[in-house]
């Protein structure tokens, strides 16, 4: 039949779609989200900073200041920068003005027991008002210094180039040992003499009476109150910082140096430099005597 007849072998007709390609696509992937979910966490971090700020104190904010700080001391040259890293600054510059301030409220505490315990030995012992007038008990950038002079007119300490304690110095270092004791701070005890050489000949040295005084006063702290362990350094210093440079024999130069030493500062003190004094006191000066007499007087001398 002309017209409607269907194709032979009767077989269903296929037909075939095709789809073209979007060309587009491919710009258009998920790299955006990787960079907007870095950026999200970066202002999360960044408000997270801001908000622990606000809820720190200025002491705090100190602190961490001078945590992250460069170097050991403050403005202290890298070494990558050429510098050594370290200077001879002293414990405000290394630690902070803020990190010290409790530390030096528990020193004054202290300080002030000392004292109140020399009070107490001059009412029990009124021979003890030489000595204790000898006693100087500072807070400084070290730590808690305690400095026991040695008088004029007779030896207050110890006897002439020896290293033997004088009943009354061994009495107040019993007295100051447990006081300290309740630190825990590390103790450090300097020795130091007067300018006075040894006679020629003489295979001693300030050098060596020096420590043998200062390692003489460690053995009755340790026996009488402070911790175990607790000595930080025993130091001799000869006559090379004398506490009256103008006169270098008078016998205030001949003293003990005993320092609590500030925590943080440890490994910066253990260089075993001495204490800074206090000013030497100011006295009239001494009537002039003639050559003669002066040069017999000084012969009579025994050193230290």
């Amino acid at each position: 039949m002309a017209g409607g007849a269907a194709p032979s072998g009767g077989g269903a007709r296929v037909i075939i779609i095709k789809k073209k390609a979007k060309g587009h696509g491919g710009h258009h992937g998920g790299a955006w989200k990787v960079a907007y979910a870095d950026f999200v966490t970066a202002m999360m971090a960044f408000f997270m900073v801001m908000w622990l700020l606000a809820q720190t104190d200025q002491q705090t904010r100190q602190q961490l200041s001078d945590y992250f700080r460069t170097g050991v001391f403050s403005g202290a040259p890298s070494v990558l920068n050429g510098g050594s890293g370290i200077q001879n600054k002293g414990y405000f510059d290394v630690v902070g003005q803020s990190a010290i301030q409790p530390e030096s409220a528990q020193f004054e505490r202290i300080a002030a027991a000392v004292r109140a315990a020399m009070q107490r030995e001059l009412t029990e012992d009124p021979a003890m008002k030489r000595l204790a007038q000898q006693l100087k008990v500072s807070v400084t950038e070290e730590g808690l210094l305690i400095q026991i002079l040695d008088g004029s007119g007779d030896d207050l300490l110890f006897d002439r180039s020896s290293s033997d304690l004088k009943p009354r110095l061994d009495q107040l270092l019993a007295v100051i040992a447990p006081i300290l004791g309740r630190l825990d701070n590390k103790i450090q005890v300097h020795g130091h003499t007067d300018a006075k050489p040894f006679p020629a000949g003489s295979t001693r040295s300030n050098w060596q009476l020096s420590f043998e005084r200062a390692d003489a006063a460690r053995l009755v702290l340790e026996k009488n109150g402070l911790k175990k362990g607790q000595i930080g350094g025993v130091f001799a210093h000869g006559s090379s910082a004398l506490y009256n440079a103008k006169e270098p024999y008078a016998p205030e130069n001949r003293r003990l140096a005993i320092l609590a030493v500030r925590k943080g500062l440890e490994t910066y003190a253990s260089q075993g430099m001495s204490p800074k004094p206090q000013p030497a006191p100011t006295k009239p000066a001494p009537p002039a005597k003639s050559p003669t007499a002066k040069h017999a007087e000084e012969s009579e001398d025994a050193p230290n």
